[in-house]
C-alpha cells in the first residue's frame, strides 16, 4: 500500500490520455486511489470524470508570475503538497517553477520525470522521443508490479448524442493548441463541401478563443442545417459528441487524441516539423496524412473517398436509394474464364449466362 500524488503540468488534452497507463498502473499496483494536481487548462476533471484511479483532482495555475508573487506561489504549492501526507510524489515533467516547492515539501519519495543528476538540471537521454514515448519510458522505469498499457477511456460512460435524421456523423477539428500545427482552412472547406452533398451531420470544432474561424468559412457552410459548431460546448460535452460520431477528422491535436481514446476511427493530418503523429500510440485505428510527403489534393481525395471512408455502399444517399452491387463486366468474365480449366478459352460473350450457372454449380 502506497499513497501517491501525481502532478501533471502538461497543458494538452492529448497529454492526459498519454498519462492513463501511468495512473492506472500506480492505482492497480498499490490499490490506493491517487491524488492528482493538474494544470487547470488541461480539463482533467472532465477527461477523467469516469475513471476510478483517483480520489481527488486539484487544479493549479502554471502561469509565470512576477518574482514576489512567484515566492508566494512556491510556498502555497509546497503547503498544498504537504496537506495530503502521501508516500510518494511523481512530477511527469520538469517545469522549473514546480521543482522548488516539490523539493521543499516533506514527501520522502520524490520522482521527477526528466530530472538530471543535479538540482535544476535535465536528463536528456530520452530527448529524441516524443512526449508520449517519454511518459511510457519513465513509467517503465518505475518497475511497478502491475503494468497497465490501456489508453482507452470508458467510452460506454459518455452518453451519446442521438441524431435520428442522419445516417452518419463526422467530427471535424479545424484547430489545435498551436496555430502552426493547423492544416490550411481552405482544404477543410473543400472536404466539408464534399461531405455536405450527403445526408451526414458534421460537428465542426475549434477553440472558443478563435472565433475568426467562423469568418473564414463560407455562408453555405455556416448556415447549413447539417453543420453544428462545438465552440460553445464544454470539453465533456465535446467528448460526448466525439463518442457519438463515426469518424474523427482533423489536425493532430487534443480532439484527435480523445477520438482515438474513445475507439473511434481517426483521420489525423499532421505537419512533421511541428507535430509528431503521437495519437497512434493510443489506437491503431488511426490514419495519418503527412503534409510533407503528400500534397493537399492527395490528402483531400483520400479523406473524401466516400466509397470507403465516409459512406458504405448500403448507405449511399445521393438519390435516396441504396447503392446496388454492380454487375460483373465483360472483362471480368474474360479473366475468370481464361484462368479456369472449366471453360473453353474461346468462350464468347453470348455464353456468359451459361457460364454463370456452371460457375455456381447449377
Amino acid at each position: 500500500m502506497k499513497k501517491s500524488l501525481v502532478i501533471i503540468a502538461a497543458r494538452g488534452l492529448g497529454d492526459l490520455i498519454y498519462h492513463l497507463p501511468l495512473l492506472r498502473s500506480l492505482y492497480e499496483s498499490y490499490r490506493e486511489k491517487l491524488i492528482i494536481i493538474s494544470n487547470k487548462v488541461n480539463h482533467s476533471k472532465e477527461v477523467y470524470k469516469h475513471e476510478t484511479f483517483y480520489e481527488k483532482i486539484i487544479y493549479f495555475d502554471n502561469t509565470r508570475f512576477p518574482f514576489f508573487k512567484t515566492i508566494k506561489t512556491i510556498l502555497d504549492f509546497k503547503n498544498l503538497i504537504n496537506q495530503f501526507n502521501v508516500d510518494q510524489l511523481i512530477l511527469t515533467g520538469s517545469p522549473r517553477r514546480l521543482m522548488m516547492p516539490i523539493y521543499l515539501s516533506k514527501v520522502k519519495e520524490k520522482i521527477i520525470f526528466g530530472e538530471g543528476k543535479f538540482f535544476f538540471t535535465k536528463d536528456n537521454k530520452y530527448q529524441h522521443l516524443t512526449y508520449s514515448e517519454k511518459i511510457m519510458k519513465y513509467t517503465e522505469n518505475l518497475n511497478l508490479p502491475i503494468k497497465n498499457n490501456d489508453f482507452f477511456l470508458k467510452s460506454s460512460e459518455f452518453k451519446k448524442v442521438e441524431e435520428i435524421n442522419f445516417k452518419k456523423k463526422i467530427f471535424l477539428s479545424l484547430d489545435s493548441h498551436h496555430d502552426q500545427n493547423n492544416w490550411d482552412i481552405k482544404n477543410y472547406i473543400k472536404i466539408i463541401r464534399e461531405i455536405l452533398l450527403y445526408n451526414i451531420k458534421i460537428y465542426i470544432n475549434f477553440s472558443p478563443a478563435k472565433l475568426y474561424f467562423l469568418d473564414l468559412l463560407p455562408k453555405e457552410i455556416t448556415n447549413s442545417k447539417n453543420i453544428f459548431f462545438t465552440n460553445k460546448n464544454t470539453i465533456y460535452e465535446i467528448m460526448q459528441v466525439i463518442n457519438s460520431c463515426d469518424y474523427i477528422i482533423g489536425n493532430e491535436s487534443g480532439p484527435v487524441c480523445l477520438g482515438a481514446s474513445l475507439k473511434k476511427e481517426v483521420h489525423s493530418i499532421y505537419i512533421p516539423i511541428h507535430t509528431p503523429p503521437e495519437s497512434k500510440i493510443i489506437n491503431s485505428k488511426t490514419y495519418y496524412y503527412n503534409t510533407e510527403k503528400e500534397n493537399d489534393v492527395t490528402i483531400i481525395n483520400k479523406i473524401i473517398d466516400l466509397g470507403e471512408i465516409l459512406i458504405s455502399p448500403g448507405e449511399f444517399l445521393e438519390n435516396n436509394h441504396n447503392l446496388k452491387p454492380g454487375a460483373w463486366c465483360h472483362e471480368w468474365w474474360q479473366l475468370k474464364t481464361n484462368s479456369s480449366d472449366s471453360y473453353s478459352k474461346d468462350i464468347s460473350f453470348e455464353l456468359i449466362p451459361c457460364s454463370i450457372s456452371k460457375l455456381m454449380g447449377k
